[in-house]
């Protein structure tokens, strides 16, 4: 009997609570390789406080989801938190918003992936370089997700566990090594280094630091115990990154300081003038670290244009905030910045790394390569997390009737959401192709907070629309006011993750550019589709159930195939080799000769035997066009029924595959006795076809009508196992 594989139309609910961490760490605490850096370059000294404070909004929004997920434990995040509080129309907001970053969770995580790898090939760092390098990633998981090929849990949990071992090894050597509080303190000159503006637009950059944090919810549908291994993995998670996240900021500012440059400028423009620069002894012209080319003993802190060697004027961390005096007869400012920052912006944690003291040099040799490595697999990891979540948040949305459906189409033999994996794939790899991170964390930072709020507000605004409702696990901090409870939480930080949106609509011009650009199209793709299906905007569009039989495949591993050498049976050895392909079966070809009543069994009927080795060869050649296994058999029989049905009992066959044609007299049998035969006494599944009367047979590699066909097999002999009317009597 063939087995009947049941598709996975619902996740496995076997994740707990060690699982969802540590998939949910390596999706969140992988953001370090890219966030230290981005975050440096503006909040200089203060960046330890801007993770802080980024780190309290990652709190509490991740007690919101925790709650928000125990209530519902599906996939979808925001959206679908969305979809139970309000409607349609915000759930599609939030969804959209929240696909954006899954987006630049692709590209930015992508495109990290040659800076590190940079470590063992320079030029990986410089673009176009490091842009090519990035969308090879892309293009080469987009096609591994569209084949369908799985990555292995067990794989990622290993790697998390060595991520996080790793960063806090770091942590922990650096704060031996590096830490010093005086000097933390003392490189912190707030309305300088950094300028008010600097530090809130560091805290808008800092919210990249926690891409990922969507897992936390996506995942609820794979616990098997939400309510409960939810709420303590989110706990988990949120000491690890914290802690982890606070503790290399400051090495990473320990070992490469807050620093100035004194450098020239034109007081009317209040813009610098461009200054040579050259490598330091011993460094890559293209990477760096670099030296003023006037004075090789002065090290320079701030950005370079590694293409000229320059320090470029029109970088925005070099835009002039401090005072402007007289020195040596010219006009010059003092420009603050670190290293963390600028040289080792693309790859902070390889910066750490190569600035430990020479003392320990056989601690750089070991983990320099270790962490470009492991940095580039867990990029890696991440840029396919983005890859699958965008897709699934797409088929799911396509199945709400969000967006039209074929950004869910499944690709019909790998089963994959194709069209979704290959249009946001492509999307990342153009916004990789500037090579501009800066602009990559603002629209992070654009989508991140409009997800973040969403969910905040549907958990207020769920304590006092379903109050009753059962909460596995409430968000701490909790006041009564009128008829409800309040999450303060909840609260706190929606207000948070609000504001933040505003700094960045205000304060990034990319980023307000392209963000609202994007949900501007979303918004009209989405009216368009729902008006021109005469779906209201804002009501759900229940899903048309499917039969539980269209949930189950049915997997033949072994077919049986008669051969009579007639047009029937070559297109029934075509249909098996089909199938066969399809999964991975074998075909059995089977050609009986009949043998008639007036010869022993035994007779040697060479003619016969000679007509089936030349079928059999026939339908080898087919299932070589297939590549499938193909095994031919023949044996002699009385009848061609009982033949048939003995062989599928004895190589336990899981479906023989007939022809046959229509019968034109009343009189005559529906099928022929050979075909009710085995539908009777078969011990298998039995796969008919049933063809038109006016067929064409091959017999002796001659083509005739059936009527000229049956005329001669009362003449000759033809190919035993068929008759004048395919019902397989003995010819004699």
């Amino acid at each position: 009997m063939a087995r009947r594989k049941k598709r996975e139309a619902h996740l496995h609910k076997v994740l707990g609570v060690p699982a969802l961490f540590s998939t949910a760490y390596g999706n969140v605490g992988s953001s370090i390789y890219y966030a230290l850096g981005v975050v440096a370059l503006y909040a200089l000294g203060l960046t330890p406080l801007v993770f802080m404070l980024t780190g309290l909004l990652f709190v509490m929004t991740a007690f919101s989801y925790a709650e928000a997920t125990t209530m519902f434990p599906e996939a979808g995040g925001s959206s679908s938190f969305a979809r139970h509080t309000f409607n349609e129309f915000v759930s599609f907001g939030a969804g959209w918003a929240l696909m954006l970053d899954y987006i630049i969770t692709i590209a930015i995580s992508a495109f990290f992936v040659p800076n590190y790898l940079a470590t063992f090939w320079p030029i990986l760092k410089t673009w176009p370089y490091n842009s090519i390098g990035g969308i090879t990633v892309i293009v080469f998981l987009v096609i591994i997700n569209i084949f369908g090929i799985k990555e292995a849990a067990r794989l990622n949990i290993v790697l998390a566990i060595a991520d996080l071992s790793t960063q806090v090894l770091l942590a922990v050597v650096g704060l031996f090594v590096f830490l010093s509080p005086r000097l933390l303190i003392t490189q912190i000159h707030f309305g300088t280094a950094p300028t008010l503006h600097q530090f809130i637009y560091g805290i808008s950059i800092g919210t990249v630091a926690y891409t990922g944090i969507e897992t936390i919810s996506n995942m609820a549908e794979e616990s098997s115990d939400p309510g409960r291994d939810v709420p303590k993995a989110v706990k988990y998670v949120l000491v690890a990154v914290l802690g982890v996240y606070f503790a290399i900021s400051m090495v990473g500012l320990s070992a490469m300081p807050v620093h100035y440059n004194v450098l020239a400028v034109n007081p009317a423009t209040k813009t610098v003038l461009p200054v040579a620069v050259q490598p330091a002894p011993g460094k890559e012209a293209a990477t760096g670290p670099w030296v003023l080319k006037s004075d090789p003993s002065t090290s320079v802190y701030v950005t370079v244009d590694a293409a000229d060697l320059t320090i470029s004027p029109a970088s925005a961390p070099l835009k002039v905030t401090g005072a402007v005096y007289r020195q040596n007869g010219q006009w010059v400012t003092k420009l603050w910045a670190t290293q963390l920052g600028t040289v080792w912006e693309a790859d902070p944690l390889q910066g750490i790394v190569q600035n430990l003291p020479h003392g320990l040099a056989w601690m750089r040799i070991l983990l320099a390569p270790w962490i470009a490595l492991l940095a580039a697999t867990i990029l890696i990891i991440g840029t396919n997390a983005g890859i699958i979540g965008s897709s699934r948040l797409a088929y799911s949305m396509a199945g709400h009737k969000q967006l039209p459906p074929i950004l869910s189409r499944v690709h019909p033999t790998r089963f994959t959401p194709y069209v979704s994996i290959a249009l946001f794939g492509t999307i990342a790899s153009i916004l990789i192709l500037p090579g501009r991170i800066g602009l990559l964390a603002d629209l992070y930072a654009f989508g991140a907070m409009i997800s973040f709020t969403v969910a905040h507000v549907c958990v207020v605004a769920l304590r006092f629309k379903a109050p009753d409702i059962e909460r596995p696990w409430k968000a701490p901090l909790n006041v009564r006011i009128g008829g409800g409870i309040l999450p303060l939480t909840a609260v706190i930080g929606g207000l948070g993750t609000a504001t933040v949106w505003v700094v960045v609509v205000l304060t990034h011009v990319e980023g307000r550019i392209v963000g609202l650009s994007w949900m501007a199209v979303g918004f009209v793709i989405y009216v368009v589709y729902r008006k021109r299906k005469g779906y209201s905007l804002t009501k759900t569009v229940k899903a048309v159930p499917l039969p539980e039989a269209v949930s189950e495949d049915i997997v033949y591993d072994q077919l049986l195939v008669p051969i009579v050498g007639s047009r029937i049976t070559d297109e029934m050895m075509v249909l098996a080799c089909q199938l066969a392909t399809e999964k991975q079966s074998a075909v059995d070809a089977l050609y009986v000769i009949e043998v008639p009543f007036n010869l022993p069994l035994n007779a040697r009927l060479p003619q016969e035997r000679e007509n089936a080795k030349a079928l059999l060869e026939q339908a080898a050649v087919v299932a070589d066009q297939f590549g499938v296994t193909m095994t031919p058999i023949v044996v002699t029989a009385r009848a061609a029924g009982r033949a048939i049905v003995d062989e599928a009992k004895e190589r336990r066959s899981e479906v023989i595959i007939l022809g046959a044609t229509r019968k034109r007299r009343f009189t005559e049998r529906a099928l022929g006795s050979t075909i009710d035969y085995v539908l009777q006494h078969a011990p298998c599944e039995v796969l008919i076809n049933l063809v038109p009367f006016e067929g064409v047979y091959v017999t002796d590699g001659a083509e005739r009508t059936e009527a000229a066909a049956a005329a001669a097999q009362r003449r000759v002999p033809a190919a035993p196992g068929a008759d004048d009317d395919n019902e397989g009597r003995p010819r004699g």
